[in-house]
This record gives C-alpha cells, structure tokens and sequence, in this order.
C-alpha cells in the first residue's frame, strides 16, 4: 500500500466521481481506476460501488477512509515537523551556562528566543566553563555561555561580551575606602578563587595579573560557584575579583569595588562544535549576539587577535 493510492482514494471518495476526482489529482481516469483496484486487491474487500454517474462508498470503504485520511494528515503534520525543524523553528536545544551568564546575557536571550521560537524546547545546564567543553565533546550540549579565555580544539568560541573586574570585599574592609582598589593593594590578602581544573581561562588571566607585578595569588580558598565565593566573602575569609555582573547579588556583608589594573575585564563567549551550522543552533546564537550588542551596556565588539588565538 502506498501514500498516493490512499490520497488517490480519498479523492475518489470525496468527489464521488471518477473523472472529477482525476481532474482534481492532475491524472486520467484509467491509471485512477486502476490503482483504487490495486488497492482493492492488497485489501481484499471492496471500497467503493460504481455505477456510471456515481461511487458510493462500501462500509468497509467508511471505515477506511476515517482511517486513511487520518494517515495522511499524519504524514503532513510529520512533513511540516521536519520543514520546521530544518528551519530550526522546532525541536531541542541543550543549552549550558556559566553561573554569571544568569546575571547578564542568559534572562534576556532566553525571553527573546522564546518568543522567535516558542516551539524549540530548551535543556538548560548550569555546568563550569570546563564541564561545558567536556559536554560539547561528548555531544550532551549543542552550545554554552562560558568563561573565556578557553583552549578547546574543534570548538568555536566567540566573545560576545565584555565586563570590568571588581573586587569583593568583607564590608568594613579597609580598603572599604578605596573607589578603585590597586591590584598591589591586593597582592598579599587571602583570596578566594574558582577552582582551576572547572575554571581554567579565568584562573590564568587572574594569575597573569598578579604575575605582572611579581607575585602569584595566596589563595586561601577554592570554590565553583559564583554564590559560594560571594558567602564566602561575606563571612570574612578572603577577598575575590570576580566580574562585575556579581554586584547583581544581593549580599549583605560585601561590597564591591572596581580593579585598578591594566585588561581588569573579563570575557562571556559561546562556545559550540565547528562545523555545527544546524538552523535550530544558529538561531540561537543570533539571538544572544543580539542581546549582547543591544541590552548589554557594557558589552565591546572587539577581540584582540592574540587572546582570541590563545582560546
């Protein structure tokens, strides 16, 4: 049994006429006629009663044409499905983020995807910029918000958005006082950093930092999230730099003030698999490269060459 004799069916069925039915398929009648008795055959009953004027249905040609056009509008509605998807308008997406992306790009991008593209369900992870690699390569997400920069052969990282680095204090630091606070300032105070191995670019921008006035970070202690470290500092253990989308936590106990050194920003990217163009994936990066160049204020368009190479 094939599609077209079903569709051939039904419009014999509808039409009740033979030549009007033929006309309306593009097609003479004898081929018409002949495929209906294909169909017959295959079946093994009869679907319709002829006479010359007029087909009449059988009750067995009732039933199956219940059946045979809730099969092609099946096969339809499967057709548009796969028409959707390849326009990237339907279908799943696995989307990982850093902890920060909560606080700047991820809230807007996902309202506004939603709205282009309220059919496309969302998988969202919280994963570290490490963890969403590891993801990438082993095919659990299609694209995450990491922290760049990044070393990851076969994955393409884009910089999307820039923001300054703040230190957060204990309120009542003495350094409290400071409007800017000098990385010297900072250079022999315990500090409380993201773990290395889950946060790796970051760690060794902070350390390039410190290495360029001859001293290295005395972490007192290590930590993933973003609301770890800031608990953290508020209970009086160490110091963190940490993007300035954190002073978007609301955290009695610390405060924040801006780093006073050269490059003191850090980089939100996306990250995906080169060569991944799928329709569904790129509307998704447009619209977060969207987000960041209208929504964000602080957000930059440019890259310098050298660190780009060096993600």
């Amino acid at each position: 049994m094939e599609l077209r004799q079903l569709r051939y069916f039904v419009a014999v069925a509808e039409e009740q006429n033979f030549g009007r039915a033929a006309k309306r398929l593009h097609m003479s009648q004898p081929p018409l006629s002949m495929q209906i008795r294909s169909l017959e055959e295959e079946l093994g009953t009869k679907l319709l009663e002829r006479s010359t004027r007029r087909v009449v249905l059988t009750d067995a040609g009732r039933a199956f044409l219940e059946r045979a056009r809730a099969i092609l509008g099946a096969v339809e509605e499967a057709r548009e499905v796969a028409r959707s998807a390849e326009q990237g308008l339907r279908g799943r997406l696995e989307v990982g983020f850093i902890s920060s992306a909560t606080l700047t790009l991820l809230p807007p991008s996902i309202r506004l995807f939603r709205k282009r593209f309220g059919s496309v369900e969302l998988d969202l992870r919280e994963l570290t910029s490490a963890q969403q690699i590891d993801a990438l390569y082993a095919g659990e997400i299609r694209t995450g918000l990491v922290r760049l920069p990044l070393r990851a052969p076969g994955i393409r990282l884009e910089p999307i958005f820039e923001e300054r680095l703040v230190v957060a204090l204990p309120s009542g630091h003495e350094l409290e006082t400071f409007e800017r606070v000098p990385l010297e300032e900072i250079a022999d105070l315990p500090l409380i950093f993201f773990t290395r191995q889950l946060i790796p670019g970051f760690y060794a921008q902070i350390v390039e930092l410190f290495q360029r006035i001859g001293t290295f970070p005395k972490v007192a202690q290590h930590a993933v999230h973003l609301q770890t470290i800031v608990g953290l500092v508020a209970s009086g253990i160490g110091i963190a730099i940490l993007p300035a989308s954190v002073k978007r936590l609301s955290r009695e106990g610390v405060i924040y003030r801006p780093l006073d050194a050269p490059d003191a920003t850090s980089w939100m990217g996306l990250a995906w698999v080169e060569g991944d163009e799928s329709k569904l994936l790129q509307n998704f990066v447009h619209t977060v490269r969207e987000v960041a160049d209208n929504e964000m204020p602080s957000a930059a368009t440019t890259w310098e060459t050298g660190t780009r190479d060096h993600g």
